[in-house]
């Protein structure tokens, strides 16, 4: 259970606090020997390496593609920010105005450390999921039934994808200034817009966590095998014995 347990324990890096397109479904291992009868381990090597390059091209190509999409964010906030200053030299004093330009400042720059944040936790959570998988394809290679296992690891696949979709989107979002009437009501304005950043980073994160979690269950479901540890692909994949 030693290996298995390496995966649980890197859990604990993987800390989902408030720090800090189109998207491509990550390849799978377990689809591409599931009609093997037999596989050489040099060959299984070369398909595992393979996955895991995928995975960090779909990574990278995600991260460019934010990338791209903040510099053409970055000219409207610029823009925003201007509407902002001029609206507010005839409505609140200096020093309330520069408070506000502030905030406006930092919801935009906290938005890009979060979302940077739960995208690396997600690249984390793909890469302890290709060793879950390995392990399991093992297991299925040596004629274990790892039908729960691949059941755990399709709804962890399916909840990253999804909690990786929220983050793309959040990341894409160029948050409008607050409208501020007057002095008399600036409070209540400005906390409205604070509120509703708050309100979309916290969906994020709940997704994130989702996947996190999920993550952990297909590990826990994968440790449950007897001897799963042990398992190395087979120079010939046995038949298993159909049940009396």
């Amino acid at each position: 259970m030693k290996k298995v347990a390496i995966f649980l324990i890197s859990f604990a890096i993987l800390s989902i606090g408030t720090v800090a397109l189109s998207q491509t479904t990550s390849p799978r291992l377990l689809e591409r020997i599931r009609e093997r009868a037999t596989i050489s381990n040099q060959e299984f090597q070369q398909n595992r390496g393979e996955i895991q390059r995928l995975i960090e091209r779909n990574q990278l190509e995600i991260r460019n593609q934010i990338e791209q999409k903040r510099e053409e964010m970055q000219t409207k906030i610029e823009k925003f920010k201007e509407q902002l200053r001029e609206r507010l030299k005839a409505r609140i004093n200096e020093r309330k105005q520069a408070i506000v330009e502030k905030i406006y400042e930092r919801i935009n720059n906290l938005n890009t450390r979060l979302t940077n944040h739960y995208l690396n936790v997600l690249e984390q959570l793909e890469k302890v999921l290709e060793r879950i998988e390995s392990r399991a394809a093992k297991a299925k290679l040596n004629g274990v039934d790892i039908s729960k296992v691949e059941e755990a690891i399709k709804k962890a696949q399916d909840a990253i994808e999804k909690a990786k979709q929220a983050v793309i989107d959040q990341a894409k979002k160029v948050y409008a200034p607050p409208e501020i009437s007057g002095e008399d009501t600036l409070k209540q304005e400005v906390g409205k817009f604070r509120q509703q950043f708050h309100e979309d980073i916290k969906a994020v994160e709940k997704l994130v966590k989702e996947a996190r979690d999920v993550v952990r269950e297909a590990a826990v479901t994968l440790g449950q095998i007897r001897g799963v540890d042990g398992f190395e692909v087979p120079s010939a994949t046995p038949t298993p014995t159909p049940a009396l």
